[in-house]
């Protein structure tokens, strides 16, 4: 099927990723520091409400139910690879943090997002389970599950609502740049507005730059290592949301010396 933009076929579990982000409640992450956590086999969610019940005489013989507050979860459950790969968070990296956490007596804390079909939910919460386990003839599997570490970091957004604010550079590339042989070079840019997630695309002159050669230019920062002689000339990133739409900055002229 083609990338219908009113498609409303079934969600099915492949379709849905679930993000991870190191950080403190106080500041959401950057679009590029979300990474999917690991090879998943199954995701999920529950809001786990809390509630009370009142038998008073005057509720005309019914029991009523009132909801207090959520004991929202999420879950995840993962295959185990030797090593991780370079685009995902990777349950190595997972496990450490975890361990480390605990071992300097803090709370686990990282940041979660779910794209769940219609919605997304988005949050600052703790890990409270993390197992694993591995029959002879049986891939490795693991799975971990994460409550609410900070109630006020917690959305839950319509990811088909109407984009209020269009996409936008709040940092562009510079008109020029210049370096020295041998050095680095870093072009970032900074985009808000639009529909998250954000994809990057970075180019030299008309040629798209190959994240499989360099990883960094499928992200916000392209950095140009050792650079030559021919590494001179144009460079410029095309920004894409979740809806489609894009955006082109500034061209940037490289001259090295």
């Amino acid at each position: 099927m083609a990338n219908c933009p009113n498609s409303n076929e079934r969600l099915f579990g492949g379709a849905v990723v679930l993000e991870v982000a190191d950080g403190c409640p106080d500041v959401k992450p950057l679009e590029d520091e979300w990474l999917s956590l690991a090879a998943g086999t199954s995701k999920g969610f529950d809001f786990n409400p809390n509630s009370v019940t009142s038998d008073a005489d005057d509720g005309g013989g019914y029991v009523e139910t009132i909801i207090t507050n959520s004991d929202f979860t999420i879950s995840f459950e993962g295959e185990v690879r030797k090593k991780d790969k370079l685009d995902q968070y990777g349950i190595g990296k997972f496990i450490k943090y975890f361990a480390d956490e605990l071992k300097a007596k803090r709370q686990p804390g990282i940041w979660v997002r779910m794209d769940y079909g219609p919605v997304e939910f988005v949050g600052y919460m703790t890990v409270t389970a993390l197992s694993s386990d591995g029959g002879t003839n049986d891939i490795v599997t693991f799975s971990t599950e994460f409550k609410v570490g900070d109630a006020s970091t917690i959305e839950v957004n319509e990811t088909d609502a109407p984009v209020t604010v269009p996409l936008a550079f709040t940092k562009n590339l510079p008109a020029t740049k210049t370096a020295d042989e041998d050095n680095d070079v870093v072009w970032d840019v900074e985009v808000t507005g639009g529909r998250v997630p954000y994809s990057f695309a970075w180019y030299y002159g008309s040629v798209l730059i190959n994240p499989a050669i360099n990883p960094t230019a499928a992200t916000a920062t392209l950095v140009n290592r050792a650079v030559t002689s021919a590494s001179a000339g144009s460079y410029h990133c095309v920004v894409t949301d979740k809806t489609g739409a894009t955006i082109t900055s500034v061209t940037s002229v490289l001259t090295v010396n």
